[in-house]
């Protein structure tokens, strides 16, 4: 599994992945999971260094970053999904 925290939560068609901006962390999107969740399937990721997701600075870069979110996208074997981002976490969906 990957090394970042993530929570899933719903369940359904296009699944959702949300990504925090800089200095947040996933419960960030707690009220857009609330609503959505039941019709689709939710994910919502700490990026490394925020939140749970352990991480040193000279590991985090908008590249590390989409790289992880896409390593967790491929664990949940999320094949298609619809990616939001908040701040830099835009950035980070690009990346990914």
């Amino acid at each position: 599994m990957a090394l970042i925290h993530h929570v899933v939560v719903g369940y359904g068609l296009p699944p959702i992945v949300f990504v925090h901006g800089f200095a947040c962390a996933h419960t960030d999107w707690d009220v857009q999971i609330s609503h959505l969740a039941p019709y689709h399937s939710t994910i919502a990721v700490d990026l490394r260094g925020h939140g749970a997701s352990p991480g040193s600075p000279d590991e985090c870069s908008i590249e590390r970053y989409g790289a992880d979110v896409a390593e967790v996208m491929h664990d949940l074997d999320l094949t298609a999904a619809v990616l939001v981002g908040h701040s830099m976490g835009c950035r980070v969906v690009d990346a990914a």
